[in-house]
């Protein structure tokens, strides 16, 4: 094809410019001088997302929203890391606050720990009676594992109330995942760089 003789009017002619739409073209501008020019920056600022979207991060380098999905803000520094760095601070929070609602339980939980061992004797004896004495016994010395079901009960009770927490926690913990950090982040600002 290039060994062939091109028509005269073919060699003369001029390319012609592109046309995206004029709305296009002003959004490109807009973004492509906006470091330049600070009449340009303004609407820069306008392609930027909202600071309370789930995509939108606030670099701690200039301050401004970007979008998560941005490897590097428009300043230069590296949002992906800031990011990945808030997510791991957020899962040692959730680390961190189970391990204390663990050891509360437990603080809260000893004393009664010692109680419930106060029910084992009227567990045991019913238990003891047709073996030490070869006889089945009579239903009053079976009625005594009453109130050891009573302390257990009443123990199993509460260690479902003060557990509950904690157990709430270990869920939180167990399911915590990239999305639900985005998520919560929502309601606690990334950064508070105003």
């Amino acid at each position: 094809m290039l060994d062939e003789e091109l028509r005269e009017d073919v060699v003369n002619l001029r390319p012609r410019k592109l046309r995206l739409g004029h709305d296009v073209e002003r959004l490109l501008e807009g973004v492509a001088g906006a470091e330049s020019d600070p009449k340009k920056a303004g609407r820069a600022d306008s392609l930027r997302p909202k600071a309370d979207s789930v995509n939108a991060a606030r670099c701690t380098g200039c301050g401004h929203v970007e979008y998560i999905t941005r490897k590097y803000c428009r300043c230069g520094h590296y949002l992906a890391g800031q990011i990945e760095d808030e997510y791991l601070a957020w899962e040692q929070g959730l680390a961190e606050t189970h391990e204390r609602l663990s050891t509360e339980a437990d603080r809260k939980l000893k004393p009664f720990r010692v109680l419930a061992l106060a029910a084992l004797p009227f567990l045991i004896w019913p238990l003891l009676y047709p073996v030490l004495f070869d006889d089945f016994g009579s239903l009053s010395t079976w009625l005594w594992m009453l109130p050891g079901i009573a302390i257990f009960g009443l123990f199993g009770l509460i260690q479902a109330f003060v557990t509950a927490e904690l157990n709430d926690s270990a869920q939180a913990l167990a399911t915590a995942n990239f999305e639900q950090f985005l998520t919560e982040r929502i309601r606690v600002p990334s950064n508070s760089c105003t």
